[in-house]
């Protein structure tokens, strides 16, 4: 299955590592560096999936995830968030939803993977 997919980090070697993974998998890749740049491409290109880190110059990850929320056009995109940060210390600003995953780094490909298979059903794919 191939989709569009939005990665959104300010660090720009994951974001190249990212790109890299998924367009070997030959997914149709943007890329942003901070959360403001998340939310502008979301509603410009309303992508099959967001996979975002939480702490972004602008804004979180979490804090733009509101935000497509309220958004028809953004509100169904599952989001995967990546954090250096451990789960029990984000778990209380991370919405707990059947749309979104929580992956941490260092990434696990193979358990990346598995999270992006679940998600895209889920937004939908493009042939």
């Amino acid at each position: 299955m191939i989709a569009q997919i939005l990665v959104a980090d300010d660090n720009p070697d994951l974001a190249a590592l990212l790109y890299e993974f998924l367009t070997a998998k030959k997914h149709r890749v943007l890329v942003a560096k901070d959360g403001f740049e998340l939310a502008e491409k979301a509603a410009q290109h309303q992508p099959h999936l967001i996979i975002t880190d939480i702490q972004m110059p602008g804004a979180y990850g979490s804090s733009v995830y509101q935000l497509l929320q309220k958004d028809p056009r953004t509100a169904k995109i599952p989001v995967l968030f990546i954090s250096a940060h451990p789960y029990e210390k984000l778990k209380k600003i991370l919405p707990m939803e059947p749309k979104t995953r929580f992956i941490q780094k260092p990434l696990a490909f193979a358990e990346l993977e598995k999270m992006i298979d679940e998600l895209l059903p889920l937004g939908g794919y493009a042939p």
